[in-house]
């Protein structure tokens, strides 16, 4: 197995889905703790927009799926906040028109629909040099923006009006989480696929929440249970010869299920 490591491809999608692994369930607890679940399946239709109009312009279609993101979370916060409308029935709205206009374009200009398609199960041994640099410096950020506004995330989580009354920008946080969950979701699509997504976006915070007695666990065991998935899942891949994404879905769940039933007896 360890010869499998001599060539780039794997070597490379290793380095990043460890570091992934241990980033992006700190995501996963934002979106728990704000009761933010319906929008990652509006950005992960918004990723099929995104495909679909990078391959019928000919751009790479992760810059595609990232632009597109970044765009429908703007639209979405903006008319929450403007409206005083939950966030999760326009998730729904948005969900709607991403996939329908993503059809327009398949059928518009004869875009093969197995290649947008293609993001629903991600391809993690076909990053370019821009994928790998740039997912793993949003990784760094992403630690390191937990680790600086540790004590005001707290705050915002713990009761945004009186963060707000603190002196906490609780509206400038808010935007942050948005703009981070979006860019999350299309990196963790190009890696693992749309699918399979929460093995290491939710899985870790929602076992973390279990047994973590504040939030500063919930955060650290998240991002210990997200780097076990994915440093166990990838090498038992290599093993037995499956699908890297696949393979830490199937560990995370059945970790998930074994300790759900310890916790409940």
């Amino acid at each position: 197995m360890l010869e499998l490591f001599s060539y780039t491809p794997v070597m490379k999608g290793f380095i990043v889905l460890i570091l992934t692994g241990f980033a992006f369930p700190i995501t996963g607890v934002y979106l728990l703790r704000m009761n933010l679940l319906p929008l990652r399946f509006m950005l992960m239709h918004g990723a099929i927009l995104g495909g679909a109009l990078s391959l019928a312009m000919e751009v790479n279609p992760f810059a595609g799926t990232l632009v597109i993101n970044l765009l429908l979370v703007l639209l979405m916060t903006r008319m929450s906040r403007s409206l005083k409308t939950d966030p999760g029935q326009l998730s729904a709205f948005f969900m709607v028109v991403s996939i329908s206009l993503a059809f327009i374009f398949i059928y518009r200009f004869q875009v093969p629909a197995k290649d947008t398609l293609s993001l629903m199960w991600g391809s993690l041994y076909t990053l370019n040099g821009f994928e790998f640099v740039g997912t793993l410096v949003f990784s760094v950020m992403l630690i390191l923006f937990q680790a600086l506004y540790r004590h005001q995330l707290r705050a915002v989580f713990f009761d945004a009006d009186i963060a707000r009354t603190s002196g906490v920008n609780e509206s400038g946080f808010y935007y942050a989480i948005i703009l981070i969950t979006a860019v999350t979701v299309a990196a963790a699509m190009k890696l693992i696929g749309a699918l399979l997504l929460d093995a290491l976006l939710l899985l870790p915070a929602l076992i973390a929440s279990y047994h973590a007695k504040s939030y500063r666990g919930m955060v650290l065991w998240s991002s210990f249970w997200g780097g076990l998935f994915a440093t166990v899942g990838f090498l038992l891949s290599l093993v037995f010869e499956l699908p890297a994404s696949s393979t830490i879905a199937i560990f995370a769940s059945c970790v998930f299920l074994v300790l759900i039933i310890t916790h409940k007896k």
